[in-house]
Order: C-alpha cells, then sequence, then structure tokens
C-alpha cells in the first residue's frame, strides 16, 4: 500500500475526531436534563417545557452527528489497519518519504501518484455534511478588508500543512476577464458547502435559526434567519438588511450554511 494512502485514512481518521470534539464545543455531550428529576419536571411551565424538549432534540442530533463521525472513523480505520496487514504480508516496506525510480540519464524521479490529502473543519455543527475538505471542494470564505468583512463562494485548490491551511481560488472572473483571486485562508476562515451528493443526508434547519446563505445570482454569502423549508430541501430565508420589508427568498439547501458562532 503506498504511503500516500495511508495517509489520507489515517487524515480522515483525526479530522473526524477533531469534528467530534468541534461539535462536543458548541453543543455539549453532557446530559442536559440531569439536574431534572420526575418531581421537578412537574413544576416546569409550559414553554419551559418546550424549551426543554427543544434542548433535547438538539443534544440527540449533535450525538447523532458524532456517532456518524465515529463510524467514519472507525470505517477508515479498519481499511487502514487491514491494508496495512496486506502490505506487512507481502514484506513491502512503507516510509513517509516519496517513493522514487531512476531515469536513464541517472537522476532519480519521484514515482508519487495518488496523493489524496483532507483538510480540517474548524466550524462543525449537526448541519454539516459528513464529507471531507479535498482540492476541489467548494467553500464560503470569509475575505476582510479594512472596512468589512464578507462570505464568498471559492474552490480548494491546495492543501497544506497539517489541512488546517488552504490555498482557494475565487472562481468568478475579474472585470476583466482574467482568472479569479487566489487566497491562502487557514480552517477559521472557511465554511464547507456540501456537495449535490450529500445534500439527501443534511438535516433541516428550524424555524427561527440563524445561518449564512449565498444570496440568489451572486457568490456571496450573507446572514440570513430561517422561515421554513419546502419539501423539495429549498429554505425560505429573510436576509438581513433586506430592503424589502419581509421579504422571503428561498435558496437551495446546500448553499445554506450553520452560522458560524460559539
Amino acid at each position: 500500500m503506498a504511503v500516500d494512502d495511508t495517509e489520507g485514512y489515517w487524515d480522515i481518521v483525526i479530522s473526524s475526531l477533531q469534528d467530534i470534539c468541534n461539535a462536543n464545543e458548541s453543543l455539549s455531550f453532557d446530559n442536559i436534563f440531569a439536574d431534572h428529576t420526575d418531581t421537578s419536571l412537574k413544576k416546569l411551565g409550559e414553554n419551559d417545557l418546550e424549551t426543554l424538549k427543544e434542548e433535547i432534540n438538539d443534544h440527540m442530533l449533535n450525538i447523532g452527528t458524532a456517532t456518524r463521525l465515529i463510524s467514519t472513523a472507525q470505517q477508515n480505520l479498519q481499511t487502514l489497519i487491514t491494508n496495512l496487514e496486506k502490505a506487512q504480508s507481502k514484506q513491502e516496506v512503507t516510509t513517509r518519504s516519496s517513493k522514487s525510480s531512476v531515469t536513464r540519464d541517472g537522476k532519480r524521479a519521484s514515482s508519487r501518484k495518488g496523493n489524496k490529502k483532507y483538510g480540517r473543519q474548524f466550524w462543525v455543527s449537526k448541519y454539516d455534511p459528513s464529507e471531507p475538505i479535498i482540492i476541489g471542494s467548494e467553500v464560503a470564505f470569509k475575505l476582510k478588508n479594512r472596512h468589512f468583512e464578507e462570505w464568498i463562494q471559492c474552490e480548494v485548490t491546495k492543501i497544506l500543512g497539517d489541512g488546517t491551511r488552504y490555498e482557494i481560488r475565487d472562481p468568478e472572473p475579474d472585470e476583466n476577464n482574467n482568472p479569479g483571486q487566489t487566497f491562502k485562508a487557514n480552517y477559521k476562515d472557511i465554511l464547507l458547502i456540501p456537495s449535490v451528493s450529500e445534500v439527501p443526508n443534511l438535516i433541516s434547519y428550524p424555524h427561527g435559526t440563524k445561518v449564512l446563505a449565498r444570496y440568489p445570482e451572486t457568490t456571496t454569502f450573507y446572514p440570513a434567519v430561517v422561515e421554513g423549508q419546502k419539501k423539495d430541501g429549498t429554505v425560505k430565508l429573510k436576509f438581513d438588511g433586506e430592503e424589502e420589508v419581509n421579504k422571503v427568498t428561498e435558496v437551495e439547501r446546500r448553499l445554506v450554511l450553520p452560522f458560524p458562532q460559539r
């Protein structure tokens, strides 16, 4: 088994465990109703019971996300162990250095192939996809300048270092039709946009949830509040700062991202 394949499976295991830690930071896995006895529950009012119910539902969904991430880590760890055992039985030597071959002129040429590196996510919630960040993944990038911050849609072109730094590219050409600008970003500056295939697995947002969504016919994401969701998955939103009062805008689910907040 190639070293690059080994690192790829291991990257998924590490990123899955990191995502579990981040999910626990946003919503603790601790038992949220441990302080409630049968007697105390009877004393709660209707509003308090409804709030507790929502907290328990969120808690269950968060545990479901963690369970899914653990399963992903276990599957990749098992694949890694199996492949390593096969490699050992064939007495193949695996190292972290690139394999090389000797060319006709005596120089050594790299034979490294199939390098697939996985990036890590910092902002993780139960509404996120389970897929990893890879080269070609679409992300929302927090573009900063002196006067404001905005999130724009970009594509990952390189995964750097330990998977927490990226090179990303704006797919939109500039006003002179030149290729879009390239940026360096760390994992706190990006949000993964789910692929089309991941959409059926995404959880629906409750009414009133604050999100970051791409405004129609643009590549820019703005804060919004969820008003509802259609059967086809389209999310109904009220964007912050909308000029038309009470305007509801429909955006496809994969372009509606959890708002990055602790």
